[in-house]
């Protein structure tokens, strides 16, 4: 299964392996977790305000790895245009979040909860980085 989403992102252009492998992380851990708190809450508002806040912040960090890519490479204006992508995203972010509190009811504490996945993940393969050097050293 790794292998074949690995295949899929590297197809989609994320070339560097580091960036691969937390993009895939993320999208393993926002399926296995979507999957099972609608399992444990019987698809409740709770439950899909989860899923919704962590499918937003799945896509999210989709995007901020793929442009992150490119502008590593980048000769010139790559802080304007981070900046630009950067504050795009976070204002179609902030709008996405306005209409599923404000015109959907989802819940806050469920959006929040699924808002977090992408710090779980960036603390996991820290971690797990840090332990692999750990053991090298």
């Amino acid at each position: 299964m790794f292998r074949k989403l690995e295949a899929m992102l590297y197809k989609r252009g994320f070339t560097h392996p580091q960036v691969r492998a937390m993009v895939r992380n993320q999208l393993v851990l926002a399926t296995l977790s979507i999957l099972t708190v609608n399992g444990l809450t019987l698809f409740s508002v709770w439950g899909w305000s989860f899923a919704a806040g962590c499918l937003l912040m799945t896509v999210n960090f989709w995007w901020m790895a793929k442009a992150g890519q490119k502008l590593v490479s980048a000769q010139k204006g790559a802080v304007t245009a981070l900046l630009i992508l950067f504050y795009g995203r976070m204002a179609l972010t902030g709008l996405a979040l306005f209409a599923l509190i404000a015109w959907l009811d989802a819940s806050v504490s469920g959006l929040l909860v699924g808002l977090s996945t992408v710090v779980v993940n960036a603390i996991t393969w820290g971690t797990a980085n840090y332990m692999q050097k750990a053991k090298e050293a």
